[in-house]
């Protein structure tokens, strides 16, 4: 009996080693689906084009679409009116999506990778206490030529000030940083634009070392 013992462990020990063995490719199938997926389902998007807009919520890619739903942004009701828009500036892959709210605002999805959108926060200032970060800075506008990125907020409650942040696209910081707050009086698209705030020029003495 003891010896019927030993070779049934023997051959149920290679039944299952042989099993992993087979196993293991099935378990990375799905992550190299997913990934080749999400490049067709870019590919058939953008058709080699670095900037287009889409206002058909059916035509986003599902990927994004489940990074917006994950971040609380309604992008369907208003995407005919103020359509999502794809953009490509040297290796960084944007999405800036309106969502629409009370007070809508524009939310960023950094699409470099395309299985795993990531939502872009922005610096913001947190009147009283100094500055902090946003996903919603208000309704962005896009210059790809300077690769400034501009964001308007307010509100619907009228008389109320304005607010205007400048970004820009840097390749040494991979991000966007802020070069301006402005606010304007009395608001609701109305009155001039006085700076608040202007990045420093940082002289070679203090300028930060890369990490």
């Amino acid at each position: 009996m003891r010896i019927v013992s030993i070779s049934s462990a023997f051959i149920l020990a290679t039944v299952l080693l042989w099993a992993s063995v087979g196993a293991a490719p099935a378990q990375d199938r799905p992550a190299t689906d997913d990934r080749r997926e999400a490049g067709m389902e870019w590919h058939g998007l953008a058709k080699g084009r670095k900037e287009f807009e889409v206002s058909d919520p059916a035509l986003l890619p599902s990927r994004l679409v489940l990074a917006a739903q994950q971040s609380g942004c309604n992008y369907k009701e208003q995407i005919k009116e103020a359509p999502t828009r794809f953009i490509t500036v040297r290796s960084h892959r944007f999405v800036i999506v309106f969502c629409s709210r009370i007070v809508g605002s524009h939310q960023v999805f950094d699409f470099s990778n395309l299985q795993r959108p990531r939502l872009v926060e922005f610096p913001f200032v947190a009147h009283p206490e100094g500055f902090g970060t946003t996903s919603d800075p208000g309704w962005i506008t896009w210059n790809t030529e300077t690769g400034i990125l501009q964001a308007v907020s307010g509100s619907d409650l009228c008389p109320t000030p304005g607010g205007r942040h400048t970004y820009q696209l840097t390749e040494q910081s991979r991000s966007f940083v802020l070069l301006r707050v402005e606010i304007q009086h009395p608001g609701c698209g109305v009155g001039e634009w006085t700076t608040i705030w202007d990045a420093p020029q940082w002289s070679p003495l203090t300028r930060p070392k890369p990490p």
